[in-house]
């Protein structure tokens, strides 16, 4: 973008954020800490974590469903008693826009701040401005935020690696979701096993992969990046004293990291939902054998 585009989308946000602040003002402040404190409190008090983005808002109303999730009452009753639980061993997690957008470039700050004047006042009631939230970002720590920088994302991504440092991981991800394959990202496990879910509308199968989570996950730290599905599985997994962390696009944002992007972009092997373009589904084959010996199980609809 040339200086003269950048100059005129900011004025023009500026204008626009001060022409709809009064969308925004009944908004509760949350406290909501930082990534660091989020992936500390993780690491030391073994916090299962369920994240909260503008789809688990937007399923918790009927009107709403998502190109990959299915809306219903049952979720919708789950995803409300997820945000509105209060267990030791588990952390709400919530946007860090909520609070602040200073940190992030102006497409995010646009998209977050436009977000809560549509939402807001629906989801105001959900939040408890006299409680605690981890930061849902601690999982896209790269592509909206502002600086970019080796050394800033480099500091996040190896304090994250210490939640599974020399442990016994369990992945439950969707069909083409593959993490860490053909990266580095979780080098310093001491072992991986997957448990593979539908690609959509994964929580039609939900009472299987519960199923499955507590008959593999025992003694494991539990990786789950299953849309709505892990936010509520991270939930239901913590009251049974599990350790669960709702991990969502971390292995697509770090890759975005490791390849410099500046938008998002497209990922071979991988479903990137986000992304116009998608590539193909196949894995290059020094990675596939690998990745299949990994798989444990298959749950299918």
């Amino acid at each position: 973008m040339s200086l003269k585009k950048k100059i005129s989308s900011r004025l023009y946000y500026y204008q626009w954020l001060i022409n709809t602040r009064k969308l925004r003002e009944d908004f509760p402040y949350c406290h909501i800490m930082d990534i660091k404190g989020t992936i500390d409190d993780i690491i030391k008090n073994k916090r299962s974590i369920s994240r909260f983005g503008d789809g688990e808002f937007r399923l918790m109303f009927p009107e709403y469903q998502l190109e990959f999730q299915e809306n219903s009452e049952r979720i919708r009753e789950k995803m409300r008693e997820v945000i509105g639980s209060d267990l030791d061993n588990h952390l709400v997690c919530l946007p860090e826009p909520f609070i602040s957008v200073r940190s992030f470039d102006i497409a995010t700050k646009y998209w977050w701040k436009k977000f809560i004047n549509n939402y807001g006042p629906r989801i105001s009631p959900f939040l408890n401005k006299n409680r605690r939230y981890g930061n849902s970002f601690i999982t896209r720590f790269y592509l909206g935020y502002e600086d970019k920088s080796e050394k800033r994302n480099l500091k996040i991504i190896h304090h994250l690696k210490k939640i599974w440092d020399q442990k016994d991981i369990l992945i439950i991800e969707g069909k083409y979701s593959r993490l860490g394959v053909g990266n580095d990202l979780f080098a310093n496990a001491a072992s991986i096993q997957r448990i593979i879910c539908p690609e959509k509308n994964a929580f039609s199968c939900y009472d299987h992969i519960f199923e499955a989570a507590i008959r593999f996950g025992k003694d494991k730290v539990i990786l789950a990046a299953l849309g709505p599905s892990a936010t509520i599985l991270a939930y239901d997994l913590a009251k049974l004293n599990y350790w669960a962390v709702d991990i969502g696009h971390i292995d697509i944002e770090y890759i975005w990291f490791l390849r410099k992007a500046t938008e998002k972009i497209s990922i071979e092997g991988r479903h990137v939902n986000e992304a116009e373009i998608q590539k193909s589904f196949e894995l290059p084959i020094e990675f596939a054998e690998v990745y299949q010996q990994s798989i444990i199980l298959n749950i299918t609809v």
